[in-house]
């Protein structure tokens, strides 16, 4: 009963990790599609925190798939800290806690 609890716990966070490539790879894909039907053909910089401002539709669709795309692996460790929780093993959970908390400031010292 363990190994088949393991198997779906590594098939949810292998589902994370494929979910958050595709989302990803087609918001950049309609991006460039986007960018490249207004004749657009110069690429502009989208900070993170600046998402959402005046940029093109295209700008924020890359700029969406890219940010889906550097959240998934803090999306999985979350996953992780569940999965890990649900088993009572408390210094996995501590450790992974502790990198999504550096991932969050590495995010905000960096503005983006």
């Amino acid at each position: 009963m363990i190994v088949a609890e393991e198997a779906v716990d590594r098939r949810v966070v292998a589902m994370v990790l494929r979910t958050g490539l595709a989302v990803a790879c087609a918001l950049m894909a309609a991006g460039l599609t986007v960018t490249l039907a207004r004749g657009d053909r110069h690429a502009h910089v989208v900070r993170l925190f600046e998402i959402g401002g005046d940029q093109s539709a295209g700008d924020l669709l890359l700029a969406a798939g890219v940010v889906v795309l550097a959240l998934t692996p803090t999306v999985r460790v979350l996953a992780l800290v569940v999965l890990w929780a649900r088993e009572g093993d408390r210094r996995f959970v501590a450790v992974a806690l502790v990198v999504v908390a550096v991932l969050v400031a590495a995010a905000a010292i960096g503005h983006g």
